[in-house]
This record gives C-alpha cells, sequence and structure tokens, in this order.
C-alpha cells in the first residue's frame, strides 16, 4: 500500500534543499567586510539583497518551521509524548549540544590565534561562566541554532500544542491568537515568537488537513497559487524597502501568504523533480554553512581588489561556493562516516 505522505516527503526534500539556500544567501556577510560608498555596485547588492535574501529568501526559515510541525501530530495520542522526546532527543537535543560545543571551541580558537584574521562575523569570546552556559545551552555563538532551540522548546509543549490543535475550530481561534504573540511579548521562553505561528499552522494544517498539503495539487490550483505568490512577494519586497510601512502583524500575514501559495505553487516543478541523495543533506548543510561561508567571504576579501563591484562579486560567488562546498562534505560525509555523521546530527543509520 502506498502512504499518502510519499509524495510529502519528496516535497520536504526538494523544498527543504531550495530553503537552505537561501539561508546561505541570507547569512552572507560580504557587506561587513568592504567600506561602503554609494555607487551602482553598492546599490545592485543592496538590491540583491532585498529581493533574493530576503524577498524570496523570507520563505526558508517559515517553510522549515511549517515542515517541522506537519508530521508531528499524525497518528498521536498523548501516551506518544514520551516516545516523542526520545526521539527528538537524539535527533534535536544532542546535535544541539554538540555543536554548540564546536562552535564554543572554535570562537574560542579564534580569539586566542590569529584564525580571526580569516573568519568574518565571528564574536569575539569573552572567558565567564554566564559564556559558556549561554555558549551551549543558548547557541550563543552559535546563531543558525535559534531554529533548534526553538524546535526544542516546541516539543516539551507537544502536550499543549496538542490539546490546541486537536479540534479543528479550537485551533483556528488559536491560529489567531499565537499570530498576535509577538505584538504581546518581547520574549517568551527564549522563542523568537514571529516564527511560532509557522510550526502551529504545520501542526495544525497535518493534523486536519492533510491530503489538501500532503497530495499533488490541481493545475487550476497551481495557477492561482502561482498568481497569489507574486503578489505575496511583491509585496513583502515593498515591505523591504519601506515603501510599505503597515501595522506590525501585516508582515507575518504576507509571509503566510507567501508560504502557503510557495507550497501550492511548487507543485508545477516538483512532481517534474526527482530527490538526489545530495538533496537530504539540508541538516547538515545548515549546520556547517556558517564557518565556510565565513571563511570563503574573508578570503575572496583579502584576495581581491576592495571596491563596490569586488563586493557584488563576493556576495555571489561566496554563497555559490558554500553551497557546492557543504553539500559536498554532508554527502561524503554521510557515505564514508555513516556512525559519526548519525551521532553529530541526528540521523538514522542505514542497516
Amino acid at each position: 500500500m502506498v502512504d499518502k505522505l510519499d509524495y510529502f516527503w519528496k516535497k520536504k526534500t526538494l523544498l527543504s534543499f531550495i530553503a537552505v539556500i537561501f539561508v546561505i544567501i541570507i547569512h552572507n556577510s560580504a557587506t561587513g567586510q568592504y567600506n561602503i560608498s554609494t555607487d551602482f555596485f553598492t546599490t545592485l547588492t543592496y538590491n540583491y539583497r532585498n529581493i533574493i535574501a530576503y524577498g524570496l529568501g523570507s520563505i526558508a526559515v517559515p517553510l522549515f518551521f511549517f515542515l517541522s510541525g506537519f508530521t508531528m501530530f499524525r497518528n498521536y495520542t498523548l501516551k506518544h509524548y514520551p516516545s516523542k522526546l526520545k526521539t527528538r532527543a537524539k535527533s534535536l537535543l544532542l546535535p544541539y549540544l554538540i555543536w554548540n560545543i564546536i562552535s564554543l571551541l572554535f570562537i574560542i580558537l579564534c580569539t586566542y590565534t590569529p584564525l580571526a584574521n580569516y573568519i568574518s562575523g565571528r564574536e569575539i569570546f569573552t572567558p565567564s561562566t554566564n559564556n559558556i552556559l549561554e555558549g551551549i545551552f543558548l547557541y550563543k555563538y552559535n546563531f543558525q541554532f535559534w531554529f533548534l532551540y526553538d524546535l526544542i522548546i516546541y516539543t516539551l509543549l507537544t502536550p499543549l500544542t496538542y490539546f490546541l490543535i486537536k479540534n479543528k475550530y479550537l485551533g483556528a481561534l488559536s491560529s489567531i491568537i499565537i499570530l498576535f504573540l509577538p505584538t504581546l511579548f518581547t520574549s517568551l521562553l527564549h522563542l523568537n515568537l514571529n516564527f511560532t505561528i509557522f510550526y502551529f499552522l504545520g501542526c495544525y494544517c497535518g493534523k486536519h488537513y492533510l491530503n489538501l498539503f500532503a497530495l499533488p495539487s490541481s493545475k487550476k490550483t497551481v495557477s492561482l497559487s502561482c498568481l497569489l505568490f507574486f503578489i505575496f512577494l511583491i509585496l513583502k519586497i515593498l515591505l523591504n524597502f519601506g515603501i510599505l510601512s503597515p501595522p506590525s502583524i501585516l508582515p507575518n500575514i504576507i509571509l503566510i501568504g507567501l508560504l502557503f501559495s510557495f507550497w501550492f505553487f511548487s507543485d508545477c516543478f516538483i512532481q517534474k523533480l526527482q530527490p538526489k541523495k545530495y538533496t537530504a543533506e539540508t541538516f547538515p548543510i545548515y549546520t556547517l554553512h556558517t564557518y565556510f561561508l565565513a571563511a570563503i567571504i574573508k578570503t575572496i576579501y583579502l584576495l581581491g581588489p576592495k571596491t563596490t563591484s569586488m563586493l557584488f562579486f563576493n556576495e555571489i560567488i561566496s554563497s555559490l561556493l558554500t553551497v557546492i562546498i557543504v553539500t559536498l562534505i554532508a554527502y561524503y560525509w554521510h557515505k564514508k562516516l555513516p556512525r559519526i555523521y548519525s551521532f553529530m546530527f541526528g540521523a538514522k543509520t542505514s542497516s
């Protein structure tokens, strides 16, 4: 019997790989290396980031949260909570702690050796118990792992989430309330509240609208979603350029529109593609990319002219090289050292 989620897993793999490429582009810090002057290439770089990184790329993190929640409550009851905690301890908590410790040691190495001269955008380590604890448990020196921290907290809150979504109408009402959370609280359990809604919507849609989101869309739905996607994308770009000054809740409404329209619109190319082995390496690519991106940016800066045209070149090439390098490393690490790979990235080993 064919699992109705077969198409979803294919879609999840391909869209996650696309999303992690956008994350690499977003995290590019080449502009921090150059003395910026107002000219054609500076404007070009600024426009590129607002359109590609913060426009198209803005879908990446909401998509990751949505996908993380989508299968969380499939066939779930409260008796499954301990097994969920056990599974997530291996897939989330263990890699979270391992890589936070590695990042802490790496930043100490950068602080006390000349290595910092060849790495861009790394914070200096100041010895203190608080900094060590924050480095290990609050991702202070491994900034991209705020995403894993949030997922760990959401896992602990699984019984509450289940209570809110198990009834379709209570789940819809809860979604509206959660949408307003960032306007009500500046901080709650150290979570990034702007993205809580996307995880919750993933849980809700996976529980009540599994077939709608897990199966291929009709041509009519794809066409309409394509139109809506470009409308929401234009609105997001206008926000980035400061042309729109909306109420604080509107940016997330636009992102929700982008997320859902992209989800259904993507069926026009997802059905024609097949996942490759390297497209399944999203988590290791997400984990490793900051180390290589920072070094590549600095290397290009040191070797090339310190001009704004080189800034734009650095912005493009450093992201591209990082995608290629970390994807190859993740793929061959998985292939050649599967047990170490499983331990450090929380993946299952093939028997």
